[in-house]
């Protein structure tokens, strides 16, 4: 049993808190004790007045007007987006812990952020016999005996890449400088400032609002927090702690006006287009006040992926009212078959098709291949005893099903669901030092790009995939999601990866091949990026596959929705 100390400055507790609180609660190896600070006993007048010592009356007129717009842009957005309710939402968590509350009095720095504690209060916390205390609501930065008064200290979020991002507001300063991704740390705080044992490092996708982001950071970073605090009290293991640098950069804060007036005119108009949006989903406004969708669409070359050049390829003509995404290609029977991604716009549902493509560079669009009640897509392809099966990424069935060809390459038939309950993105299996392994990104919440998990067995139509120690073994939106796989001339398995830009979904993808994969390492190594410049009027690609005689490759077309 493991005694978890959680440090409060109230018990009315953000859904975020209360959701880690309430999974930690759950756990049989686990006992709660919830520290809870006793607020100062001052009048509301003497807080106004140490509010004005603070700060200068400019600088609070700056406060107030990034609050206005903070108001003014979640006002608007939550109604659009249900889930950002989230960011208002309050709950009790008092009833979450079954040991009496022990009340503690921080002692505050002259400038109202240092918190240290008296040597009672931290006797009193030592007699507990805590393995260590989570940082729930509690504000301030920690000094002295609260560090060190359990066996393993006190962890904390950082919610903002420390790299960079030294202050907050948490999840702004990406919006703003529209960073491609958001990053959060979780780490054992030490008594130097930004000096924490970082024990788990992710980043996710930029969402493009401030109140979309932040919602997002702290939604993602909140499971992972109980994850780490649960595999502690099951089975005494916490990550490694990565490497210490020391990092000068100026602490980041509330914007200045200047700043956020910019940011005014940026979000004005990103909500006009949400309304614009919405209203034509409505069908309010007429379609020809809007310009052409954007679209996907699939190229190939008669060349390995080692020795093209991506601008030669022959472009496939999308169907009407459908485009193309997410090709791969494999010649069997002495047939080349390209199975894409057919997304039909009207029924906003994609299926699996096939092309057929020729020695003379000409193709011929077959007719769809499988078809579901559900959307489908990357229909990944691999063959295992002279059979050729399919994993296409059926998300919205919860499982990964795999489809056996039964008459190349039309007919194909449901074998069997090899993982279930499980909202997996993109997935692959591929074989590696004697293991089949599994690959796929994992989607949670409104996160679909931040998180690749792996899995292996001993062969790839078991029951019975075992997942790695490392899981998720990637945690970075730029380089997590599977974009297709490559193997080079000498063997090597090459991962195609997609690479987000801010709020755009597929801006580019990388090659990164594998170095090392065992069931308790992976490692792998960029060795080129592609960038969507090879077509005239693209602004994105995310996906390539080879059977090393052809290639084939997606981009997204230039033409925007309002």
């Amino acid at each position: 049993m493991k005694k978890i100390g959680i440090i409060l400055d109230s018990l009315s507790s953000s859904k975020y808190l209360y959701d880690t609180v309430s999974d930690l609660s759950k756990n049989p190896n686990i006992e709660l004790y919830f520290l809870l600070n006793r607020s100062r006993d001052i009048s509301s007048f003497t807080r106004l007045l140490e509010y004005f010592k603070r700060n200068k009356f400019f600088r609070i007129l700056e406060l107030v007007y990034f609050k206005l717009i903070c108001v003014f842009e979640y006002k608007i957005l939550s109604f659009f987006n249900k889930n950002l309710i989230d960011l208002k939402s309050i709950s009790n968590i008092s009833k979450l812990s079954k040991n009496e509350i022990i009340s503690i009095d921080p002692i505050f720095s002259p400038s109202g952020i240092v918190v240290r504690y008296s040597k009672e209060d931290i006797n009193k916390i030592k007699s507990l016999n805590l393995a260590m205390i989570v940082r729930g609501n509690a504000r301030g930065i920690f000094k002295g005996g609260i560090l060190d008064c359990t066996e393993k200290g006190m962890i904390s979020f950082h919610h903002g890449d420390n790299r960079w991002n030294r202050g907050g507001p948490a999840g702004f300063w990406e919006v703003f400088l529209k960073k491609s991704s958001t990053g959060f740390i979780i780490q054992f705080l030490t008594s130097k400032l930004d000096g924490g044992s970082v024990i788990l490092r992710g980043n996710l996708a930029t969402k493009a609002s401030y109140s979309e982001n932040q919602h997002n950071l702290y939604n993602i970073s909140n499971s992972y927090m109980a994850k780490i605090i649960n595999e502690y009290a099951n089975n005494n293991y916490l990550p490694e702690a990565e490497k210490k640098f020391d990092f000068d950069l100026p602490i980041l804060k509330t914007p200045p006006w200047t700043k956020s007036l910019k940011y005014h005119f940026y979000i004005s108009k990103y909500l006009s287009i949400q309304i614009l949006k919405h209203l034509y989903r409505q069908t309010i406004l007429p379609r020809f006040l809007f310009k052409k969708r954007n679209q996907w669409g699939v190229a190939f070359i008669n060349k390995s992926w080692e020795k093209f050049d991506l601008s030669e390829g022959v472009r496939i003509k999308n169907p009407k009212n459908h485009y193309f995404a997410d090709p791969f290609i494999i010649k069997r029977n002495n047939r080349t078959i390209c199975f894409v991604e057919d997304y039909d716009i009207l029924e906003k549902k994609g299926h699996i098709s096939a092309i057929e493509i020729f020695e003379d560079q000409t193709y011929k669009v077959l007719e769809p291949v499988i078809k579901e009640s559900f959307h489908m897509s990357y229909p990944f392809i691999f063959e295992y005893n002279d059979n050729l099966y399919m994993t296409p990424e059926t998300v919205e069935a919860k499982s990964i099903r795999l489809y056996k060809c039964k008459n190349f390459p039309l007919e194909w038939e449901l074998e069997k669901e090899i993982v279930v309950n499980q909202n997996a993105l993109d997935p692959i299996i591929f074989k590696y030092n004697n293991k089949w392994w599994l690959f796929y990104t994992l989607l949670k919440g409104e996160d679909t790009s931040s998180t690749l998990m792996a899995y292996y067995s001993e062969n790839p139509l078991s029951d019975n995939w075992i997942p790695h120690k490392l899981n998720p073994i990637v945690f970075d939106s730029s380089i997590c999601r599977n974009g297709g796989l490559l193997t080079s001339n000498d063997n090597d398995m090459i991962r195609v990866r997609q690479k987000q830009g801010f709020n755009f979904y597929g801006k580019s993808f990388t090659l990164a091949q594998i170095t090392d994969l065992t069931s308790t390492t992976f490692k792998e190594e960029q060795v080129k990026e592609i960038l969507p410049d090879f077509f005239s009027n693209i602004t994105g690609c995310h996906h390539m596959h080879s059977n090393n005689e052809y290639t084939v490759y997606d981009y997204f077309s230039s033409s925007s929705f309002i």
